[in-house]
């Protein structure tokens, strides 16, 4: 087999047509080209370079050997310099793991923004958290406040459920109701056809919790579809009720396609950003959390 160094050594003479050039360039001893050239020229059975008084010059079969070698040799010369050099963009490979949802509605705005290799894996929070205590991710979007001897934690904003709605729906009924008649505001709303992303209906009943004074809803949704993006999604194409983060609906409300209704907040969860403690730039993380807090 031909040593790959050797292809170098040789291009790196054919175009320099000197044996102390082409050391220079390639940062070696002259012994060494000499003894790699020497060693391609008897793996090979040719000459490859005919010495004169000033380098030297290729032969017949070097010249036809160079024209072989000049289109890889560049490409490899290429993907070198391009892993290598101090500016690279390789070396700024940043990884971040987010769920699914997640990334539709507070990532996938920001991610042009981070740079040219940004490589993204969708995951569970724990799944995520273990990825970026070993080092495979550099970071995490988690819906949760967590630190660890391995990660750094950065909040970067607070979500909020709110009553969700299509655009024919008006609102005002209701909120009148829930100053005057909170009773007669829920039967408002369980006239209403729902959509849910979960059998248990978790968001619906949170915010019943906080606006209802801890009572259970009295609703069954009519369409339950196990992502919170997608409901909001197909709501958008029928009509009727969710409840959904602030985050979350954002997309919607900015296309029209939805409306929201907020009697009074309902502070659900923060959201963070965990860096690897070690593998993570500083700087980059500062920006993260400006772009992801916004």
């Amino acid at each position: 087999m031909i040593n790959l160094e050797w292809l170098r050594t040789f291009r790196a003479v054919y175009v320099s047509k000197s044996l102390s050039r082409a050391a220079e360039i390639l940062m070696i001893s002259q012994p060494t080209v000499s003894q790699q050239i020497a060693s391609l020229e008897s793996r090979l059975g040719q000459k490859l370079f005919t010495r004169k008084s000033k380098g030297v010059i290729e032969t017949d079969f070097g010249r036809m050997l160079n024209t072989m070698l000049s289109g890889a040799m560049e490409t490899l010369e290429k993907v070198e310099l391009s892993i290598t050099q101090k500016e690279s963009q390789l070396k700024e490979i940043i990884t971040i793991g987010i769920s699914e949802h997640l990334y539709k509605t507070i990532l996938c705005p920001n991610i042009l923004k981070l740079g040219a290799y940004v490589h993204i894996k969708f995951g569970t929070k724990s799944e995520l958290i273990k990825d970026v205590e070993a080092g495979r991710l550099l970071y995490a979007i988690i819906p949760d406040q967590v630190n660890t001897f391995d990660t750094i934690c950065h909040k970067i904003r607070q979500q909020r459920l709110l009553l969700v709605g299509t655009r024919d729906i008006d609102f005002d009924p209701y909120m009148n109701l829930y100053k005057s008649d909170k009773s007669r505001a829920q039967q408002w709303l369980t006239a209403n056809t729902w959509y849910a992303h979960e059998n248990n209906s978790s968001f619906i009943k949170m915010y019943w919790l906080h606006l209802f004074d801890k009572q259970r809803p009295a609703i069954v949704p009519n369409y339950i579809i196990p992502n919170e993006y997608e409901v909001l999604f197909q709501q958008s194409q029928g009509s009727g009720l969710s409840v959904a983060f602030d985050t979350t609906v954002q997309p919607f409300l900015n296309n029209g396609t939805l409306q929201t209704c907020e009697v009074e907040p309902v502070n659900y969860r923060d959201l963070s950003l965990i860096s690897s403690k070690q593998k993570a730039d500083p700087e980059l993380t500062k920006k993260l959390v400006s772009w992801l807090s916004r």
